[in-house]
């Protein structure tokens, strides 16, 4: 967007603002395009409340400096014409996006749901917990048989070659996907041997590894399958939530199993913690410490936000803060749901698909042991099946309606959020089973997600400020 002199200009309503100090970070909440500016800034745009004239503020004489900023922010979108309709504008970007799903080219990632079945039964279990509120639960084949798993690599590599891709991304989610294990096998065997040539293949694993052998681990070596599995917390934390079908805790079978990688020269670099209102308290700096200790760099943290009612918003944050700048001092990440807002502001949604997850940007398919089709392993939303995958995608299937409906600036409960374009709604699993119970505390994740993206963003700018303080006083000591 040019600077012209004979337009009015006002600040979009869309600007939003976290400041610290005599700095701020500004962002669009439906473009993006975040950027760390001074207090002046913020009174420069101010002064745009009302439809002004650039001359009328600055002069008619602008200096190259004031020029060059001016334009920055018109680029960004913070200051737009007086009859400019930022919506109506994404609108408009957002029909030509659309395009894009029909001819199926976002299709990236496949993941086979070898097993509706799992050797656990965590309390907070997503999967169980919305599979019963669907058919899926019902249904009588639990694992997937190796013909349906291979017919879908087949047909989902056929996709890729038709688009011109060449890396494969298949992930084996469930349940429990380690039960379908010889399944698994003749998998990995039948990519490598009939598509290696052609084809870079991205292996991934969702399991609870109670179920990694040492055979398990040396295969899973080989074969290079990225291994993501859980620790709800040292043994009392996870063993509050983490059980066993019996009710037992689960502790000691995993890390049986993380033992295994680890002496197969195949260590995990990470785990995943989900905390509700059970280990909410046993959850501190510890879990840092242990994952240190076995060379992990990063501790994803997920928050059941919408179940903790006894625990209030403010005080997760100021925890999950706490625990995340004590493990950046260690050099360890801690990411969550929560910090995926913040993340997507790195890429605004005028030029990339900016969405929560693969699955509702219309990246993944998700197949089941039946052949059904879902766009998340955890989805009761059923897309497709394997008998139409080739054109699963095209205009008014179920496919199309839904990555359509979670474009950015397409949901109606998120209109005027301060991130509306980073969030997209949250996880669209949180949405369907709320949904399917008719519960109204979906509200305490908007919230959630909210002052979380405003605290990180917050700690980046001190980060940032302190990082300038210390150039400057180093340039001035070299003086």
């Amino acid at each position: 967007m040019a600077l012209n002199p004979n337009v009015a200009y006002t600040k979009s309503p869309f600007t939003q603002v976290v400041r610290d100090g005599d700095s701020a970070v500004i962002w669009h909440s439906l473009f993006g395009y975040p950027k760390v500016v001074p207090v002046e800034t913020l009174e420069f745009l101010e002064s745009f409340s009302e439809p002004t004239a650039i001359h009328s503020r600055l002069g008619d004489k602008l200096t190259e400096k004031d020029r060059e900023a001016i334009e920055e922010l018109l680029r960004c979108y913070f200051l737009v014409p007086e009859d400019f309709n930022d919506r109506v504008f994404l609108e408009e970007q957002m029909r030509e996006r659309e395009k894009e799903i029909f001819s199926g080219s976002l299709i990236d990632y496949l993941e086979l749901i070898m097993s509706e079945a799992c050797n656990f039964r965590c309390t907070y279990c997503i999967h169980f917990n919305n599979l019963e509120t669907s058919d899926r639960i019902n249904n009588p084949k639990k694992f997937m048989r190796y013909d349906t798993a291979k017919e879908t690599v087949d047909r989902y590599l056929e996709i890729l070659r038709g688009h011109g891709k060449r890396v494969a991304e298949i992930n084996f989610g469930g349940g429990e996907p380690l039960l379908a294990w010889p399944v698994i096998k003749q998998v990995l065997e039948y990519c490598c041997v009939a598509y290696g040539p052609e084809f870079e293949f991205r292996f991934s694993i969702n399991t609870n590894a109670s179920l990694i052998t040492p055979e398990v681990a040396a295969m899973l070596k080989e074969y290079q399958v990225e291994i993501a599995s859980s620790l709800d917390g040292l043994r009392e934390g996870n063993d509050r939530v983490r059980l066993t079908k019996s009710g037992g805790g689960t502790f000691s079978q995993i890390m049986r199993g993380f033992d295994a990688l680890t002496q197969a020269g195949y260590p995990l670099d990470g785990i995943a913690v989900t905390v509700t209102e059970k280990n909410f308290h046993e959850l501190d700096e510890s879990i840092v410490d242990w994952a240190v200790a076995r060379g992990m760099k990063n501790v994803r943290i997920d928050i059941d936000v919408v179940g903790m009612v006894e625990v209030s918003v403010e005080d997760v944050v100021t925890k999950l803060m706490r625990i995340r700048r004590y493990a950046a001092a260690q050099g360890v990440d801690v990411p969550g749901f929560w910090s995926r807002p913040a993340e997507n502001l790195n890429e605004s949604t005028l030029e990339s698909r900016v969405a929560f997850c693969g699955a509702v940007r219309g990246n993944s398919i998700c197949v089941g042991p039946f052949g059904n089709i879902y766009g998340c392993g955890y989805s009761t939303t059923q897309l497709g099946s394997l008998s139409e995958i080739q054109s699963f995608h095209a205009p008014g299937t179920a496919y199309h309606r839904f990555v359509r409906d979670h474009l950015t600036g397409v949901m109606e409960m998120c209109k005027g959020c301060m991130i509306e374009g980073q969030c997209g709604g949250g996880c669209n699993i949180t949405q369907e089973f709320a949904r399917a119970t008719k519960t109204a505390k979906i509200e305490r994740m908007c919230d959630f997600y909210r002052r979380m993206t405003q605290e990180i963003l917050r700690e980046q700018l001190r980060e940032v400020t302190a990082a300038e303080s210390e150039l400057l006083q180093t340039a001035t000591e070299r003086r």
